[in-house]
């Protein structure tokens, strides 16, 4: 039941991205800046000539006037992450877009008839309701979330213990016609009135009391035969503004004066051949920073000035029942058209010619949960604007064809997702089709070739909640939006956890695929994106444990978490990964109490009890060693039973240089990059777990066995190649008070370890301890408390149903 957009709530990136809609989970990425933190102090050389800024994972959740919510996440060095909860049920839809601000907005498909119609944009505007949940004090910020997972109760645990509440209020304006009485609408509860205007709030819970005042507005205006937002929200209600934001006066935005404006009336017809209503997104494709402005379209005309050029357009028409719910979402594109420098230009959209209908036709029987339709448009320039468009539910979707564009590109990206046809079959489809032009035939026809067959595995810890849903996240990932963050969604009503799922994943736009899991135990796993084959099966865990603190090995395009640029040098250890090298993992909605302490040469100049790594400016450019000392503990939560507490002491020689097998891709960055100033991966050791146990992290085996993998943190296989010299691992029993060593086989970094899982020890959960180093002095020890259960005799077993070891 989650879902998912784009966008920083702090800081305004000034930058155009992906538009995004979603009603399930969707998420988008922007560029953010790292968190202050609290900085210790050192002393030495090191300590004194660098200052260090703690980094870490914030999250804020803001609530929309129609009851949604949106989960706003920053990580470091990564751009923003929007997970949706919406509050319309599962065949709600959301648009989302950035302004030429950079601001993001995420609009309801239920306050469409009504926005610039009694409706201000800025009651959507996620960055500044973001900005303003932090400026009250109520975000939820530190280790306590990553980012992607939501809806009423599968977004890893966000449905099941975070709620907005009614302390969670969005402060409006209201505006009514002279002469008029002022009179709040459904939901909104009046604080002040002055004349003509008056100042109010809506909470989480009255929301949803206003979106029914919505649908049934709509619905008695489509009972009538009149356009869905004719009958006013309240009488004499000219809008309704988030409170201190000025209310658009007019559809269109101001250019810069540079440019000489132009009239463009944008007239459209709806499927009577009627005036209608259409929501669009206008594209200057000379050039975006010209013009890149929503309009809507209300009563069949919008009248905009803009400068004269070439252009393009994404428009939306909504078709609504008489319950004012969604019947169908007709796109309707104009790949080019020309702006004149005199008089008025024309252009007319008509709803009748998006006539083609998406549809999939699959090997197995399977119902539509998700549909999210991507527009990509990109200007003469290379500059690359979009909108985004996500539906959960069975509502059609109708296009019209347009041709390659004739100035800059387009490309066109619907993503299709479809569920058991059959309840309690556990398979689904997730296919993404993506075309640089909109096809006339949107008919598809999945086969065996065309999709990759995945089994999905999700693991949960035994004394996590998992009465409600969690969720995995899809996102198509192509050349028009791997740089700029990925977009994922989700079925609205989640993903059951503990539990194995067979996933066709689609190769009609490539076959690269982002994913993430948030699991009901509150923990949330990112996954690298990775290009799957078709007619080829693969396996993937989420949450298997032991969870703990690591570094990563990752693909594809990334910020590094372990990179030094010149003085620059930045360390960041993701607080709960799981057994997939390339996943990283937060812990969501949950304090987590820790410790994070960095040394150079033996000398403090980093200690934060709040953040999971620093950024270090001014460091010496000269070889230096560095310790970093990571403690997590998670003891004092009854909703966790496994990976307690965590201890992490790791230790690597740095030697600055550039070039080489460390030296970062170029298509990745780190803090303190530049043209002159490339990044260098550090080499710090990894360790990769892959214990035999079940879908609760519990084994049943009298001998436990474990697959060790030693390495160093690596980028696209760029990374530090120093051989790895030991591997050591102890079992304990009774919390870490005695220790026994386990079985170590294998060379090289790949090692076999075996343990005894005693009859006495039934019930319990061990500690592990492991140890490793390389030839070029780093080493790493960590220490987990409960690193997994044994299980209890079998009659009372309750790991069997939760699905065979691994």
């Amino acid at each position: 039941m989650p879902f998912p957009l784009l966008r920083p709530p702090k800081r305004h990136a000034g930058r155009r991205r992906l538009a995004a809609v979603s009603v399930g989970l969707a998420c988008a990425l922007l560029t953010t800046l790292p968190a202050a933190a609290d900085a210790g102090t050192g002393t030495g050389t090191a300590a004194a000539s660098s200052t260090a800024t703690g980094v870490g994972t914030d999250t804020t959740t803001v609530t929309l006037v129609t009851g949604d919510r949106i989960v706003v996440t920053t990580r470091p060095g990564r751009k923003p992450t929007y997970v949706a909860l919406p509050a319309a049920g599962e065949d709600g839809a959301i648009e989302s877009y950035d302004d030429a601000s950079g601001d993001h907005y995420a609009i309801p498909a239920v306050a469409m008839p009504y926005l610039g119609n009694g409706l201000d944009r800025s009651l959507f505007d996620i960055t500044r309701l973001a900005q303003d949940r932090e400026g009250s004090g109520t975000a939820t910020t530190g280790t306590t979330a990553s980012s992607d997972n939501v809806a009423n109760g599968g977004v890893g645990g966000v449905g099941g213990g975070v709620t907005t509440g009614d302390g969670g209020r969005i402060s409006v304006g209201l505006s009514f016609a002279p002469g008029t009485t002022p009179a709040a609408p459904a939901g909104v509860t009046l604080t002040s009135v002055s004349g003509a205007t008056a100042r109010g709030y809506l909470t989480a819970s009255s929301g949803t009391e206003f979106t029914a005042a919505l649908r049934r507005a709509i619905g008695a205006d489509v009972a009538a035969g009149r356009r869905p937002g004719s009958t006013p929200l309240s009488d004499g209600l000219t809008s309704m503004s988030l409170a201190g934001a000025q209310a658009e006066s007019a559809p269109d935005e101001t250019v810069g004066p540079k440019y000489p404006l132009k009239i463009l009336q944008i007239n459209a017809t709806g499927l009577t051949g009627l005036p209608a209503t259409a929501y669009l997104q206008l594209y200057n494709t000379d050039s975006l920073t010209r013009e890149n402005t929503s309009v809507t379209v209300v009563d069949g005309v919008a009248r905009v000035a803009v400068p004269a050029g070439n252009y393009g357009l994404y428009g939306l028409f909504y078709d609504y029942d008489a319950q004012g719910r969604l019947s169908a979402v007709r796109q309707f594109t104009l790949s080019d058209f020309t702006v004149s420098a005199t008089g008025t230009t024309t252009v007319s959209l008509d709803e009748t010619t998006a006539s083609s209908l998406f549809s999939v036709r699959t090997p197995r029987p399977a119902v539509q949960d998700i549909l999210m339709a991507s527009y990509f448009r990109r200007d003469a320039t290379g500059a690359l604007a979009g909108m985004l468009l996500t539906m959960w539910g069975s509502t059609p979707l109708y296009t019209n064809a347009q041709p390659a564009a004739e100035v800059g590109e387009i490309h066109d990206v619907i993503q299709w997702g479809a569920t058991a046809a059959t309840a309690g079959d556990a398979y689904r489809y997730d296919l993404a089709y993506g075309s640089d032009e909109v096809p006339a035939d949107q008919t598809h026809t999945a086969t065996a070739g065309t999709f990759a067959t995945v089994h999905q595995h999700f693991a949960i810890d035994p004394a996590a909640n998992n009465s409600y849903h969690g969720s995995l996240l899809n996102g198509f990932v192509d050349s028009y939006n791997s740089a700029g963050g990925y977009t994922q969604v989700s079925p609205w009503n989640g993903q059951q956890w503990p539990a194995d799922l067979t996933e066709y994943l689609g190769t009609g736009d490539g076959g690269t695929w982002a994913q993430m899991a948030s699991s009901p135990g509150a923990v949330w796993q990112y996954a690298d994106p990775v290009t799957f084959a078709g007619g080829r099966s693969y396996s993937v865990d989420w949450n298997h444990g032991p969870l703990r603190p690591a570094l990563a090995r990752h693909v594809g395009y990334q910020f590094c978490a372990a990179c030094a640029a010149g003085p620059n040098l930045t360390m960041i250890l993701d607080p709960a990964v799981d057994s997939v090298p390339t996943h990283v993992g937060f812990y969501a909605f949950v304090t987590v109490p820790q410790h994070f302490t960095l040394y150079a040469d033996g000398q403090q100049v980093f200690d934060s009890t709040y953040q999971d790594g620093v950024e270090l400016k001014g460091t010496p450019t000269t070889p230096t060693t560095y310790r970093t000392v990571y403690d997590t503990d998670l003891s004092a939560n009854p909703a966790f039973s496994q990976s307690t507490r965590t201890h992490t002491d790791l230790t690597f020689r740095y030697t600055p240089q550039t070039g080489g097998d460390s030296a970062l891709p170029d298509t990745d960055t780190c803090f303190g990059k530049s043209a002159d100033t490339p990044c260098q991966i550090l080499p710090a050791l990894t360790l990769g777990y892959r214990l035999a146990s079940d879908n609760n992290n519990t084994s049943d085996r009298p001998i436990q066995t474990m697959r060790l993998d030693v390495g160093h943190v690596s980028y696209d296989g760029a990374g530090s190649h120093s051989r790895i010299t030991s591997a050591k691992v102890s079992v304990s029993y009774d919390g870490g008070t005695t220790w026994k060593p386990a079985l170590v086989v294998g060379a090289h970094g790949t090692y076999q370890v075996a343990w005894l899982n005693p009859a006495s020890a039934r019930g319990t959960s061990p500690a592990l301890k492991v140890t490793a180093t390389d030839a070029a002095g780093g080493s790493i020890t960590q220490t987990i408390t409960n690193a997994y259960t044994i299980a209890k005799p079998a009659t009372t077993s309750s790991a069997a149903a939760s699905g065979g070891a691994r």
